[in-house]
């Protein structure tokens, strides 16, 4: 519950951040790197050439997806972005039967696609407040796809190999980093750095830091318990924590149709977890 809340509050509070989204996702990253770098070293962990091997994958794809989340938040509403994050948990259920070995059950299945049409509920009532051009939509679905992408890989490593999850969240964090420099040094000038104003770094604070390290790393560390495709069904809830704060947040009007369709999530959320999760030992 406390990454849906932490997750779900991401998306809002990112909007509300005016510098570029490469410059944005740049920061983000090579702010965390140092951070999450000695965290580890503290914990009496070490970031080795076979922990970049594990995390590089992930990594790239992390930092992809940073740089379309930003570029979605300037194109579209909050709304189209949660809608598209909400079709993973059906990426994630085809994806974990093949790759994972982890099949879902009948009342797994139908959950979740009553989950994915809560959500679906919850943007369209939002009405005209709903925008989005070309752009916004393309960033969307690739934010999808590599997200989707890092989160399967998390999981299979984590629930294979002995890797810590704080020594998983400093390699993928620089490899993430790595990932997004070169599409900054293309794309953007130095001066364009410059434009991170005062209130960005408080917002960035709580994106790299809240978001980005504490709950991923939370995150990871229960990805090695729970199957994926029923972990993803969980992040339907963060759907609904960001559509109704981004009412508050980035005045955009939240309805009692969307309340309804939360309603609907949460309830499917409820419903898998009622039923007993496939046996993961740990490792």
């Amino acid at each position: 519950m406390g990454i849906i809340l932490l997750w779900g509050l991401g998306p809002p509070v990112s909007k509300l951040i005016t510098a570029p989204p490469i410059v944005i996702a740049t920061v983000r990253f090579w702010g965390s790197v140092p951070v999450v770098f000695a965290a580890a070293y503290a914990m009496g962990r070490r970031v080795t050439a076979q922990t970049l091997r594990y995390t590089w994958l992930a990594g790239t794809l992390f930092g992809l997806n940073m740089v379309f989340v930003f570029i979605a938040l300037q194109h579209a509403s909050v709304a189209v972005l949660a809608v598209m994050m909400a079709l993973q948990p059906g990426v994630v259920l085809v994806a974990a039967g093949r790759w994972l070995g982890e099949p879902a059950t009948r009342w797994h299945v139908g959950w979740t696609v009553v989950g994915i049409a809560g959500v679906c509920v919850v943007v369209l009532g939002n009405g005209p407040e709903v925008e989005m051009d070309a752009l916004g939509v393309f960033a969307a679905a690739v934010s999808l796809l590599s997200f989707t992408g890092y989160f399967l890989i998390n999981r299979h490593v984590r629930s294979t190999v002995d890797i810590h999850p704080i020594e998983w969240m400093a390699g993928s964090t620089l490899c993430s980093a790595l990932t997004v420099t070169p599409v900054a040094v293309l794309f953007t000038e130095a001066a364009d750095f410059g434009l991170v104003g005062g209130a960005d770094w408080l917002y960035l604070l709580y994106v790299a830091g809240v978001v980005g390290i504490f709950s991923h790393t939370l995150m990871s560390w229960v990805q090695r318990f729970i199957p994926a495709s029923r972990s993803s069904l969980f992040i339907l809830g963060m759907t609904v924590v960001a559509v109704v704060a981004a009412w508050p947040i980035n005045g955009e009007l939240f309805t009692l149709q969307q309340m309804v369709g939360g309603i609907v999530v949460l309830g499917a959320v409820a419903a898998v977890v009622s039923r007993p999760a496939v046996a993961v030992s740990p490792r």
